[in-house]
């Protein structure tokens, strides 16, 4: 029964509340994040906190941000904001997490002190332009990153680039980094997933080293940010990108990011920050045709150096079976080259013995292929005891609205079919409504419990 307060009393409401969240999380979790949060006052809309340091408010909006937003609106009886902020920096008490306490203080030290940074993440040796096979499927990206490249921060600033995992993105941006250190040597560059990029800046913060931070990446004159979807929910770091990508861009520095997908299509992305990454060029990186497969499969065979001998049927066989991800493909043939040069010495690898050393590769792959809305939508029809026309028709009610939208969440998840394709598969929508599905479904798992466990059975079943 939901403890509705009729006069509004924020001390009160958050009283209750924290007395909530207490019960949910292990005594170490609230003691460190919950006990000194304070209420300092607030609206009928929305409830105002203060944490004891910038960190910790930061920290709180990154993770516990579902945790509040619930807790609160059960209490209250309706939707409530949460607005943290923290005590000045002369009130500051540093929160010590236990994650805080249990990695080495000499590496956070390592990563916040750092004034004249390179490269932040290894790059492969083998990613550079000259070993990219180019196809139709590519070809764009490709000329833009080398543009960029010969062209800092004149030709596409920012270039983004997406696509599915496996077809490219990372060799690209190691390909420019590769490029810019070979013809640009005195250039400075900063290369880092953006999950590096929240957790070398979370470091910083509990370090007290935020400012040498902001250096390291602010002194850039390239700054390569991968996998840019891993923000979304990350107030706190989503604002200090926002910061650092204004310096670098006004100061005439080249910025690339990559995606997985095109970032209009993220959920919980600041709209700040689509726009500015929409401010120069964005590109995208298609599955390879069988032509440019089979290329890529004759390239990494020379590239071997290795005095393997694999018969042109076996090679094709390879081409023809991987056609989603390079990366899986490469995989494959790298197993062939294994046993070439390991055990079959002398003899060339037919056909027959590549079908025999991939069949379980090949099975992993077309139980991959198999995933489609059409299977994803009969199985959610039948865990909700539904018609799986009903989750394609007009129908708005919640016992058939709700399952629809779980089943758009689940077919963005487990397909690299886009928001627009989706939608036609359900009844003709657009993509506008399949976004809003996924923002939906994010919200009520992180509010009930009986919707979380049916996505991640659905997502668990349908997967490999």
């Amino acid at each position: 029964m939901i403890d509705q307060i009729q006069e509004f009393y924020p001390t009160q409401i958050w009283s209750k509340a924290k007395s909530q969240i207490e019960n949910e999380l292990s005594a170490e979790m609230f003691a460190s994040w919950f006990k000194n949060l304070e209420c300092i006052g607030g609206t009928e809309d929305c409830i105002e906190l203060l944490a004891e340091n910038d960190f910790a408010a930061m920290w709180l909006k990154d993770n516990y941000a579902d945790l509040l937003f619930k807790n609160l609106s059960i209490v209250c009886g309706r939707n409530i904001k949460v607005n943290i902020t923290s005590k000045p920096d002369d009130q500051e008490a540093i929160v010590q997490s236990p994650i805080e306490r249990t990695q080495p203080v000499a590496r956070q030290r390592a990563i916040v002190e750092t004034k004249q940074v390179r490269i932040n993440t290894p790059i492969s040796p083998r990613n550079t332009f000259e070993n990219f096979i180019v196809g139709e499927s590519n070809e764009f990206a490709y000329s833009a990153a080398l543009a960029v490249a010969q062209n800092l921060g004149v030709a596409f600033n920012p270039l983004f680039i997406y696509g599915a995992t496996g077809l490219g993105k990372t060799h690209l941006m190691h390909a420019i980094a590769h490029f810019v250190l070979k013809n640009n040597p005195e250039k400075n560059i900063v290369y880092l997933s953006s999950e590096s990029f929240v957790n070398d800046y979370i470091a910083a913060m509990k370090a007290g080293n935020i400012a040498s931070f902001r250096q390291k990446c602010r002194q850039a004159d390239v700054l390569l940010i991968d996998d840019v979807q891993f923000f979304a929910k990350k107030e706190a770091s989503q604002n200090e990108f926002f910061h650092t990508f204004n310096e670098l861009f006004h100061s005439g520095k080249q910025i690339v990011l990559s995606c997985d997908r095109p970032i209009n299509e993220v959920a919980d992305i600041e709209q700040r920050l689509v726009t500015r990454f929409s401010w120069g060029v964005s590109v995208d990186i298609q599955a390879p045709d069988y032509e440019t497969r089979l290329a890529i499969l004759q390239k990494k065979i020379e590239a071997s150096k290795s005095e393997v001998s694999i018969s042109p049927e076996a090679v094709d066989f390879v081409a023809r079976r991987f056609t989603k991800n390079v990366r899986r493909m490469e995989g494959a043939l790298t197993n062939l080259i294994g046993y070439a040069t390991l055990i079959s010495k002398d003899s060339v690898i037919s056909l027959e013995k590549a079908q025999q050393l991939l069949s379980n590769v090949l099975l992993e792959e077309e139980e991959c292929q198999l995933i489609d809305v059409e299977k994803i939508q009969r199985k959610t029809a039948e865990y909700f005891r539904i018609d799986v026309e009903q989750l394609c028709g007009k129908a708005r009610p919640v016992n058939i609205a709700q399952p629809r939208q779980i089943a758009m969440y689940i077919s963005r998840k487990l397909t690299t079919l886009s928001l627009e394709e989706i939608g036609k598969r359900f009844g003709g929508r657009n993509h506008a409504t399949v976004m809003h599905a996924m923002r939906v479904v994010d919200q009520m798992m992180s509010q009930d419990e009986d919707i979380k466990r049916a996505v991640e059975y659905l997502l668990k079943m349908l997967s490999i």
